[in-house]
């Protein structure tokens, strides 16, 4: 009995780590957000103030994020890329029936 309740714990901690894992590969800017929104609610709290600056993302944590001017164009806000002059729209032409 145990030992099927043990089984299944860590089957659902590696399939939520594989999850996670997967979320932050095919998800980056919605994981880097959310990950931010968590650090921000946990330092605002007394006691949880070191664990919400440790979970900061990156970027945020050097000042290199947003409104400094670091041009990561994670979040949307910061300056974006400037649109290519050389692409060409793509016209269909129909076949000419025989």
């Amino acid at each position: 009995m145990i030992y099927a309740t043990v089984q299944s714990l860590i089957l659902a901690l590696v399939l939520a780590w594989s999850a996670g894992f997967a979320w932050r590969k095919f998800f980056p800017r919605s994981a880097r957000a959310l990950q931010a929104c968590i650090a921000h609610a946990l330092a605002t709290h007394l006691g949880l103030r070191t664990l919400g600056l440790r979970l900061q993302p990156v970027q945020v944590a050097n000042g290199t994020g947003c409104g400094s001017g670091g041009g990561c164009s994670s979040c949307g806000h910061c300056a974006t890329g400037t649109p290519r002059s050389d692409v060409q729209p793509l016209v269909f032409t129909p076949r000419s029936k025989l």
